[in-house]
């Protein structure tokens, strides 16, 4: 997980943040569904089995304090 590379550069204290699109367990519109699978067939996007648990789950095994909002597709998220 790229958050494994990410954990030795951040400093004690200091905050990660971030955005995914989430390609599994969600229900894109028409347009958004054509969108994501151009771009995950073009390698764009790697997300179509990105799901809010795995997300949360991973931040949490790596960060003692995780915040996750999902937003239709996109779930924001930050980790302490």
């Amino acid at each position: 997980m790229v958050l494994d590379h990410l954990k030795p550069f951040i400093a004690q204290g200091a905050m990660l943040f971030g955005a995914t699109i989430l390609g599994d367990g969600i229900q894109p519109s028409g347009p958004a569904s054509a969108l994501l699978n151009v771009y995950n067939a073009k390698a764009v996007f790697n997300n179509t089995e990105d799901n809010l648990a795995a997300l949360i789950d991973g931040l949490k095994q790596r960060f003692e304090h995780v915040n996750v909002a999902q937003h239709g597709l996109v779930a924001l998220f930050s980790a302490r």
